[in-house]
């Protein structure tokens, strides 16, 4: 709010029904009783004497009854409508990212319209640098420049954010329902404690995208298991008479070349059962092994190397046999090859001693089921004068005749919209089979702090960093692997104190 707008009213002062000058009622006279000698009445005047002899406390009744409507229709209608005419519109600054206008406008127009007290001043937000930058303008003085009400931040960033986000409102969080018909990862990373501190509009994660084409012409089945990914992959990966790769298998085993690798290693951790805030040799050892695995697919199964372009475009070249990536990528991948003969299946899993129930096969194999989610949501600043409102805006969008809305508008742009993060909407798009992946994987998808684009120039992009130069530095350097495990866990170390990860 500038400093030209004027903050909402004091509630109205109460106003007595009656006054110090408003007098009682008047008693009505008392019948004179009929004396014995007098003749009865006669027909004709029965309704006058009926209506003589009507008691006093029902008029007393009817007198307080006519009151209290009154005094209802003056507080709870007049007055309230007279504020809602006479205060000052609300503005709520939203910063968003990838959405543009045009697919939020007939939202933002219908709830303006429900309440025309609250304008919705929405922007999209530039990538490059918005962590930083929404940071800043977080610490600014609303008075003098706009500060964001509401804005959207991807699941990893609560750490770099702590003190800026407003917890919902538990009242909010039972309406909308975030415990009931939300995927369990949005409760994993967004509830610190019994508040939620970010509403998810939208859910992504990983998946494998596949050249159907190759896949025929190598008459390779799709792989389950990481093990029959590196197999089959380096059965359809093909070289020229020089040794160059002219098809590769799988983009997998470097860090610069390879689009969301930090993703891919991410998930094979949380596969794994490592976790970067453990410091234990027998963490230390799983997250090493990773590692190892990764990289072999740069040295050992030579499906990759350095020489080749970047994954995204090589697999929209139909030169990739596999590629594993979110599902926004579809968009990148029609717009560069429309023609593209490709399909999406589920990420593959590693072998496991237990019996788990593959919900994406509906069998039981040792295999797990864990799977990658990324995806982003929206916060309300803690510092706003206008936290209410914030939180009935987002209400509103949460809603899923809003969600169906949003998505429906998304696609008139572009193939799809966001995935639907309510789980009783899975069914309205499950149909798609670029989606469909996405909605079965869902249900068992973890996340952390690996995530890839993000543009945080933080937490991610620094322990990115840590763990792109272990890969570097075993594969490129022929580095000790002692010395670069040792370097890697220092790293690790300095994040967790940096950012009080816990």
């Amino acid at each position: 709010m500038d400093s030209n707008e004027i903050k909402s009213p004091l509630p109205p002062r109460r106003v007595s029904v009656l006054d110090s000058e408003s007098k009682a009622p008047p008693i009505p006279p008392i019948p004179e009783p009929i004396s014995a000698d007098k003749a009865p009445p006669s027909p004709s005047s029965f309704s006058t004497q009926k209506a003589k002899k009507t008691s006093p406390s029902f008029i007393y009744i009817v007198i307080a009854l006519l009151i209290a409507l009154v005094a209802f229709l003056v507080f709870k209608v007049l007055i309230p409508a007279l504020n809602s005419k006479n205060a000052e519109p609300v503005t709520i600054n939203y910063w968003g990212l990838w959405e543009d206008s045009s697919v939020l406008q007939s939202l933002i127009s219908d709830f303006e319209s429900k309440n025309p007290n609250i304008k919705i001043n929405y922007k999209r937000s530039n990538k490059i640098d918005y962590r930083s930058r929404l940071a800043g303008r977080l610490a600014k003085d609303p008075a003098l420049e706009e500060v964001p009400d509401i804005f959207r931040i991807h699941s990893s960033w609560l750490p770099m954010f702590d003190n800026a986000i407003a917890p919902v409102p538990a009242a909010t969080a039972t309406s909308i329902g975030l415990d009931q018909d939300f995927y369990k990862v949005f409760q994993k990373d967004l509830k610190i404690g019994n508040s939620y501190y970010a509403v998810p509009l939208m859910y992504d994660g990983l998946v494998l995208f596949y050249n159907k084409d190759l896949i025929q012409k190598g008459g390779v089945e799709l792989p389950r298991s990481w093990w029959d990914l590196q197999t089959t992959a380096a059965k359809l990966t093909v070289r020229d008479e020089q040794g160059n790769i002219q098809v590769a298998g799988v983009a997998m085993g470097l860090t610069d070349n390879v689009d969301h690798w930090s993703d891919i290693l991410g998930l094979l951790l949380k596969q794994n059962g490592a976790d970067i805030l453990i410091d234990n040799a027998d963490n230390d050892a799983k997250i090493k092994d990773v590692i190892s695995y990764y990289i072999n697919f740069r040295t050992k199964y030579q499906t990759w190397d350095e020489t080749l372009p970047p994954s995204t475009q090589l697999f929209a070249q139909g030169k990739l046999a596999f590629y594993i990536a979110p599902s926004w990528r579809v968009f990148n991948i029609e717009e560069i090859n429309p023609s593209l003969s490709f399909d999406i299946t589920t990420i593959p899993q590693l072998p496991t001693l237990q019996n788990i129930t593959d919900s994406t096969a509906n069998s039981t194999a040792n295999l797990t089921n864990i799977h990658w989610a990324t995806y982003w949501a929206e916060a309300v600043n803690s510092k706003s004068k206008h936290q209410a409102e914030a939180w009935k805006f987002l209400e509103f969008l949460t809603t899923k005749d809003s969600m169906e809305k949003m998505y429906s508008a998304a696609s008139q742009i572009r193939s799809f919209g966001e995935i639907y993060p309510r789980i009783s909407l899975a069914s309205k798009i499950s149909s798609n089979p670029k989606l469909k992946p996405f909605l079965d994987s869902a249900p068992t998808a973890e996340s952390g702090y690996l995530a890839s684009n993000t543009y945080d120039s933080g937490l991610n992009t620094e322990l990115s960093k840590y763990f792109s130069d272990a890969i570097n530095g075993l594969i490129q350097n022929n580095s000790d692997s002692t010395a670069v495990m040792a370097s890697l866990k220092n790293g690790l170390a300095q994040i967790i104190q940096k950012y009080h990860l816990k």
